[in-house]
């Protein structure tokens, strides 16, 4: 299993696993990404999912200077995620 989802970078736990379309669980995707084998938003961009893990670690609850280094860091990580690489 990988440690984050391959598609939002959330860390990847047992509990949190999406799908697939067997219904058997994802070893690459989390259940927010990925449920019956598809995404759960295929058409979304790079840039839209980017802005939607900000607000994520916005709303998490670390304290400000590791919110501000998850944020600094988060674009990098995203586009090293498989679903984003080219």
């Amino acid at each position: 299993m990988e440690k984050f989802c391959q598609s939002c970078g959330m860390p990847l736990t047992k509990s949190n696993q999406g799908t697939e379309a067997n219904n058997g669980k994802s070893s690459k995707y989390c259940n927010l990404c990925y449920k019956n084998g598809n995404f759960t938003q295929p058409d979304i961009s790079f840039e839209q999912m980017k802005q939607i893990g900000l607000e994520g670690i916005d709303h998490g609850n670390n304290g400000a200077i590791k919110k501000f280094i998850l944020k600094l860091g988060y674009p990098m990580q995203l586009k090293n995620l498989s679903r984003w690489k080219k």
